[in-house]
């Protein structure tokens, strides 16, 4: 990358793929119920939508530090669902902090992907979690749900 190209980091975005789970678990604690929607589809209830997002963070943070896959909760508690998350992400914080700009190059097997980057996969886990993330919001609000306070990135301080 060149040095003068404007970037955001991998920590300044795993930064706001934190403050979205922390928003949406403090909005949980206070409306339960929320998790219980039914969203249809094999994901079915919204729980196991954010247990989908937790865990598919687990599962990148354990393919970049060349880890066995996470095992999946029946039926999580949102104390389950935030220890996942928790450990997570400070794996992957861990990583980006710690990793070489050579090893973020470096590619491995992925499944039907074939050959990927670590930084592909890096930028998949955010990415991911953004996106789900949205789709809690529309859930929620379709059900009727209040929808709280924003979660767009502008108005965090999670960056500049």
């Amino acid at each position: 990358m060149n040095k003068s190209e404007a970037a955001i980091s991998f920590r300044e975005l795993l930064a706001y793929t934190d403050y979205l789970a922390n928003r949406w678990v403090d909005y949980f604690r206070g409306n339960s119920g929320a998790l219980d929607i039914n969203i249809g589809g094999e994901t079915g209830s919204l729980r196991e939508l954010v247990h989908h997002i937790f865990m598919v963070e687990q599962f990148f943070a354990n393919r970049l530090l060349q880890k066995e896959p996470p095992a999946k909760l029946e039926s999580p508690t949102l104390n389950d669902l935030i220890h996942i998350h928790n450990s997570a992400h400070a794996q992957l914080l861990n990583y980006v902090t710690t990793v070489a700009e050579e090893e973020l190059r470096a590619t491995r097997s992925f499944g039907s992907v074939g050959k990927t980057s670590n930084r592909k996969i890096l930028a998949q886990s955010v990415l991911h979690s953004v996106h789900h993330w949205a789709q809690v919001a529309m859930e929620v609000r379709q059900a009727g749900f209040p929808v709280g306070k924003p979660q767009d990135i502008i108005i965090t301080d999670v960056m500049e």
